[in-house]
């Protein structure tokens, strides 16, 4: 027996590991194997051991190919001796304990071991979860199936849809509606062309959701839901934006194709209420696209704005006197002033931004008080003309531009 000490581990030729043993190592006796081991951990230069011992591999490679340490513990597969490898002299220690291995089957304590035992399990973990993911599929599709069933959903009386449902209707269908016009495809790619501002935009869409005016259509993508199944309960939610919508209105003649045209081009005209439903919507729609120009115009110049209350009774002012289209001119002389004065260091950025309000009602008031004939800004590439403002001004008020260019009033 030859034995030798290395980092606190006790080595004879009984605990090395001499089965497999390396070819390039198959010409030595078990005791120029620990001498040749001892010598290479005492500092002996690696080159004169491999002329030495007789022996051909790369230098960096030289203790990769020593025997491993024998250990009393037993793989939990295959219940094989379970072996340590050596380390490069250059580390700290001379026994790499993290890269235990099992001798027979090879097996590792790492999560990227590849015994066979470990890939067996992987695949059968792998398998198992992707029957889970089936078998959950399978539940999703049957329950939007029940759920999304036409005979689930009580449908609407085209006649009691309010002048407000039906705008908001017309809005999203000719933005979006299916060219066989059964369904109307997936908003998001149209949510910009809706309405001024994003609220607005929400606003519409989530009028008509919350009324059950739209509901998803079975040929929705499924990963456009998210169902949670608690016990035998289920909880759907969806994408607003992601999903296909099915128009549950019932049409007054039970004539599916008049009705999409009524919808699409809606007449108010026979309504009591017509006017002052026009007007309320004419006044609301400007307001949104006068702040639509606003954080336009502030974003441009890298203002940081969010509008609050005093921003909207500053345009609800104005639009008592002025079109868009001349706020349009207001708002932008007012950026371009604010603008200048923090540019030539009079004011700072934040300070700028919070004045452009100010300075769009003070304008206002000037032109207001001295009769100022304010010119009329046009519309802008970056901003089009939405499906709202077409419907309601072209469609049903029938004054086009003039929804633009003259301001809010009941007698259009």
């Amino acid at each position: 027996m030859f034995c030798l000490e290395v980092c606190c581990v006790e080595i004879v030729t009984e605990n090395l590991y001499f089965q497999n043993l390396d070819k390039r190592l198959a010409h030595l006796s078990q005791e120029q194997v620990v001498e040749l081991i001892r010598k290479y951990y005492d500092g002996v230069k690696v080159n004169n051991l491999l002329k030495e011992y007789d022996i051909k591999i790369n230098t960096s490679m030289f203790y990769t190919i020593f025997p491993p340490i024998m250990t009393d513990e037993k793989c939990n597969h295959c219940k094989g001796t379970v072996v340590i490898p050596w380390e490069s002299k250059s580390k700290s220690t001379y026994i790499n304990e993290k890269e235990k291995y099992c001798i027979q089957c090879g097996h590792t304590r790492t999560w990227y071991c590849q015994c066979q035992y470990c890939e067996e399990e992987r695949k059968r973990a792998r398998l198992e979860a992707e029957e889970e993911k089936r078998q959950l599929l399978e539940r999703k599709k049957a329950t939007l199936a029940n759920l999304l069933d036409e005979k689930n959903w009580t449908l609407h009386e085209e006649q009691n849809l309010t002048l407000e449902d039906r705008l908001f209707l017309s809005v999203i269908l000719r933005s979006s509606l299916s060219e066989n016009t059964m369904f109307i495809e997936p908003l998001k790619h149209k949510a910009h062309l809706l309405a001024p501002t994003i609220e607005f935009q929400a606003e519409i869409v989530k009028t008509l959701t919350a009324r059950k005016i739209i509901v998803p259509h079975q040929l929705s993508d499924i990963n456009a839901f998210d169902i949670v199944f608690e016990d035998d309960d289920e909880k759907v939610r969806y994408s607003t934006y992601d999903v296909r919508y099915r128009i549950n209105v019932k049409g007054i003649d039970n004539n599916y194709d008049a009705m999409i045209k009524r919808i699409l081009y809606p007449d108010f005209s026979g309504d009591e209420d017509f006017k002052m439903f026009c007007y309320d919507m004419w006044k609301k729609l400007a307001l949104k696209e006068c702040i639509e120009y606003l954080l336009y115009q502030m974003q441009r110049v890298g203002y940081s704005f969010s509008p609050g209350e005093k921003t909207i009774r500053v345009f609800e002012y104005l639009l008592e006197h002025y079109s868009v289209a001349q706020i349009y001119g207001i708002i932008f002389s007012s950026v371009a002033k604010s603008t200048q004065r923090y540019q030539s260091g009079e004011i700072t950025k934040k300070h700028a931004a919070n004045l452009v309000i100010t300075a769009c009602e003070g304008y206002g008031q000037r032109a207001i008080s001295q009769n100022w004939k304010l010119s009329n800004y046009s519309r802008i590439k970056d901003l089009p003309e939405t499906y709202i403002s077409q419907i309601l001004y072209t469609t049903i008020m029938r004054i086009g531009e003039l929804g633009f260019i003259e301001k809010p009033n009941p007698n259009f």
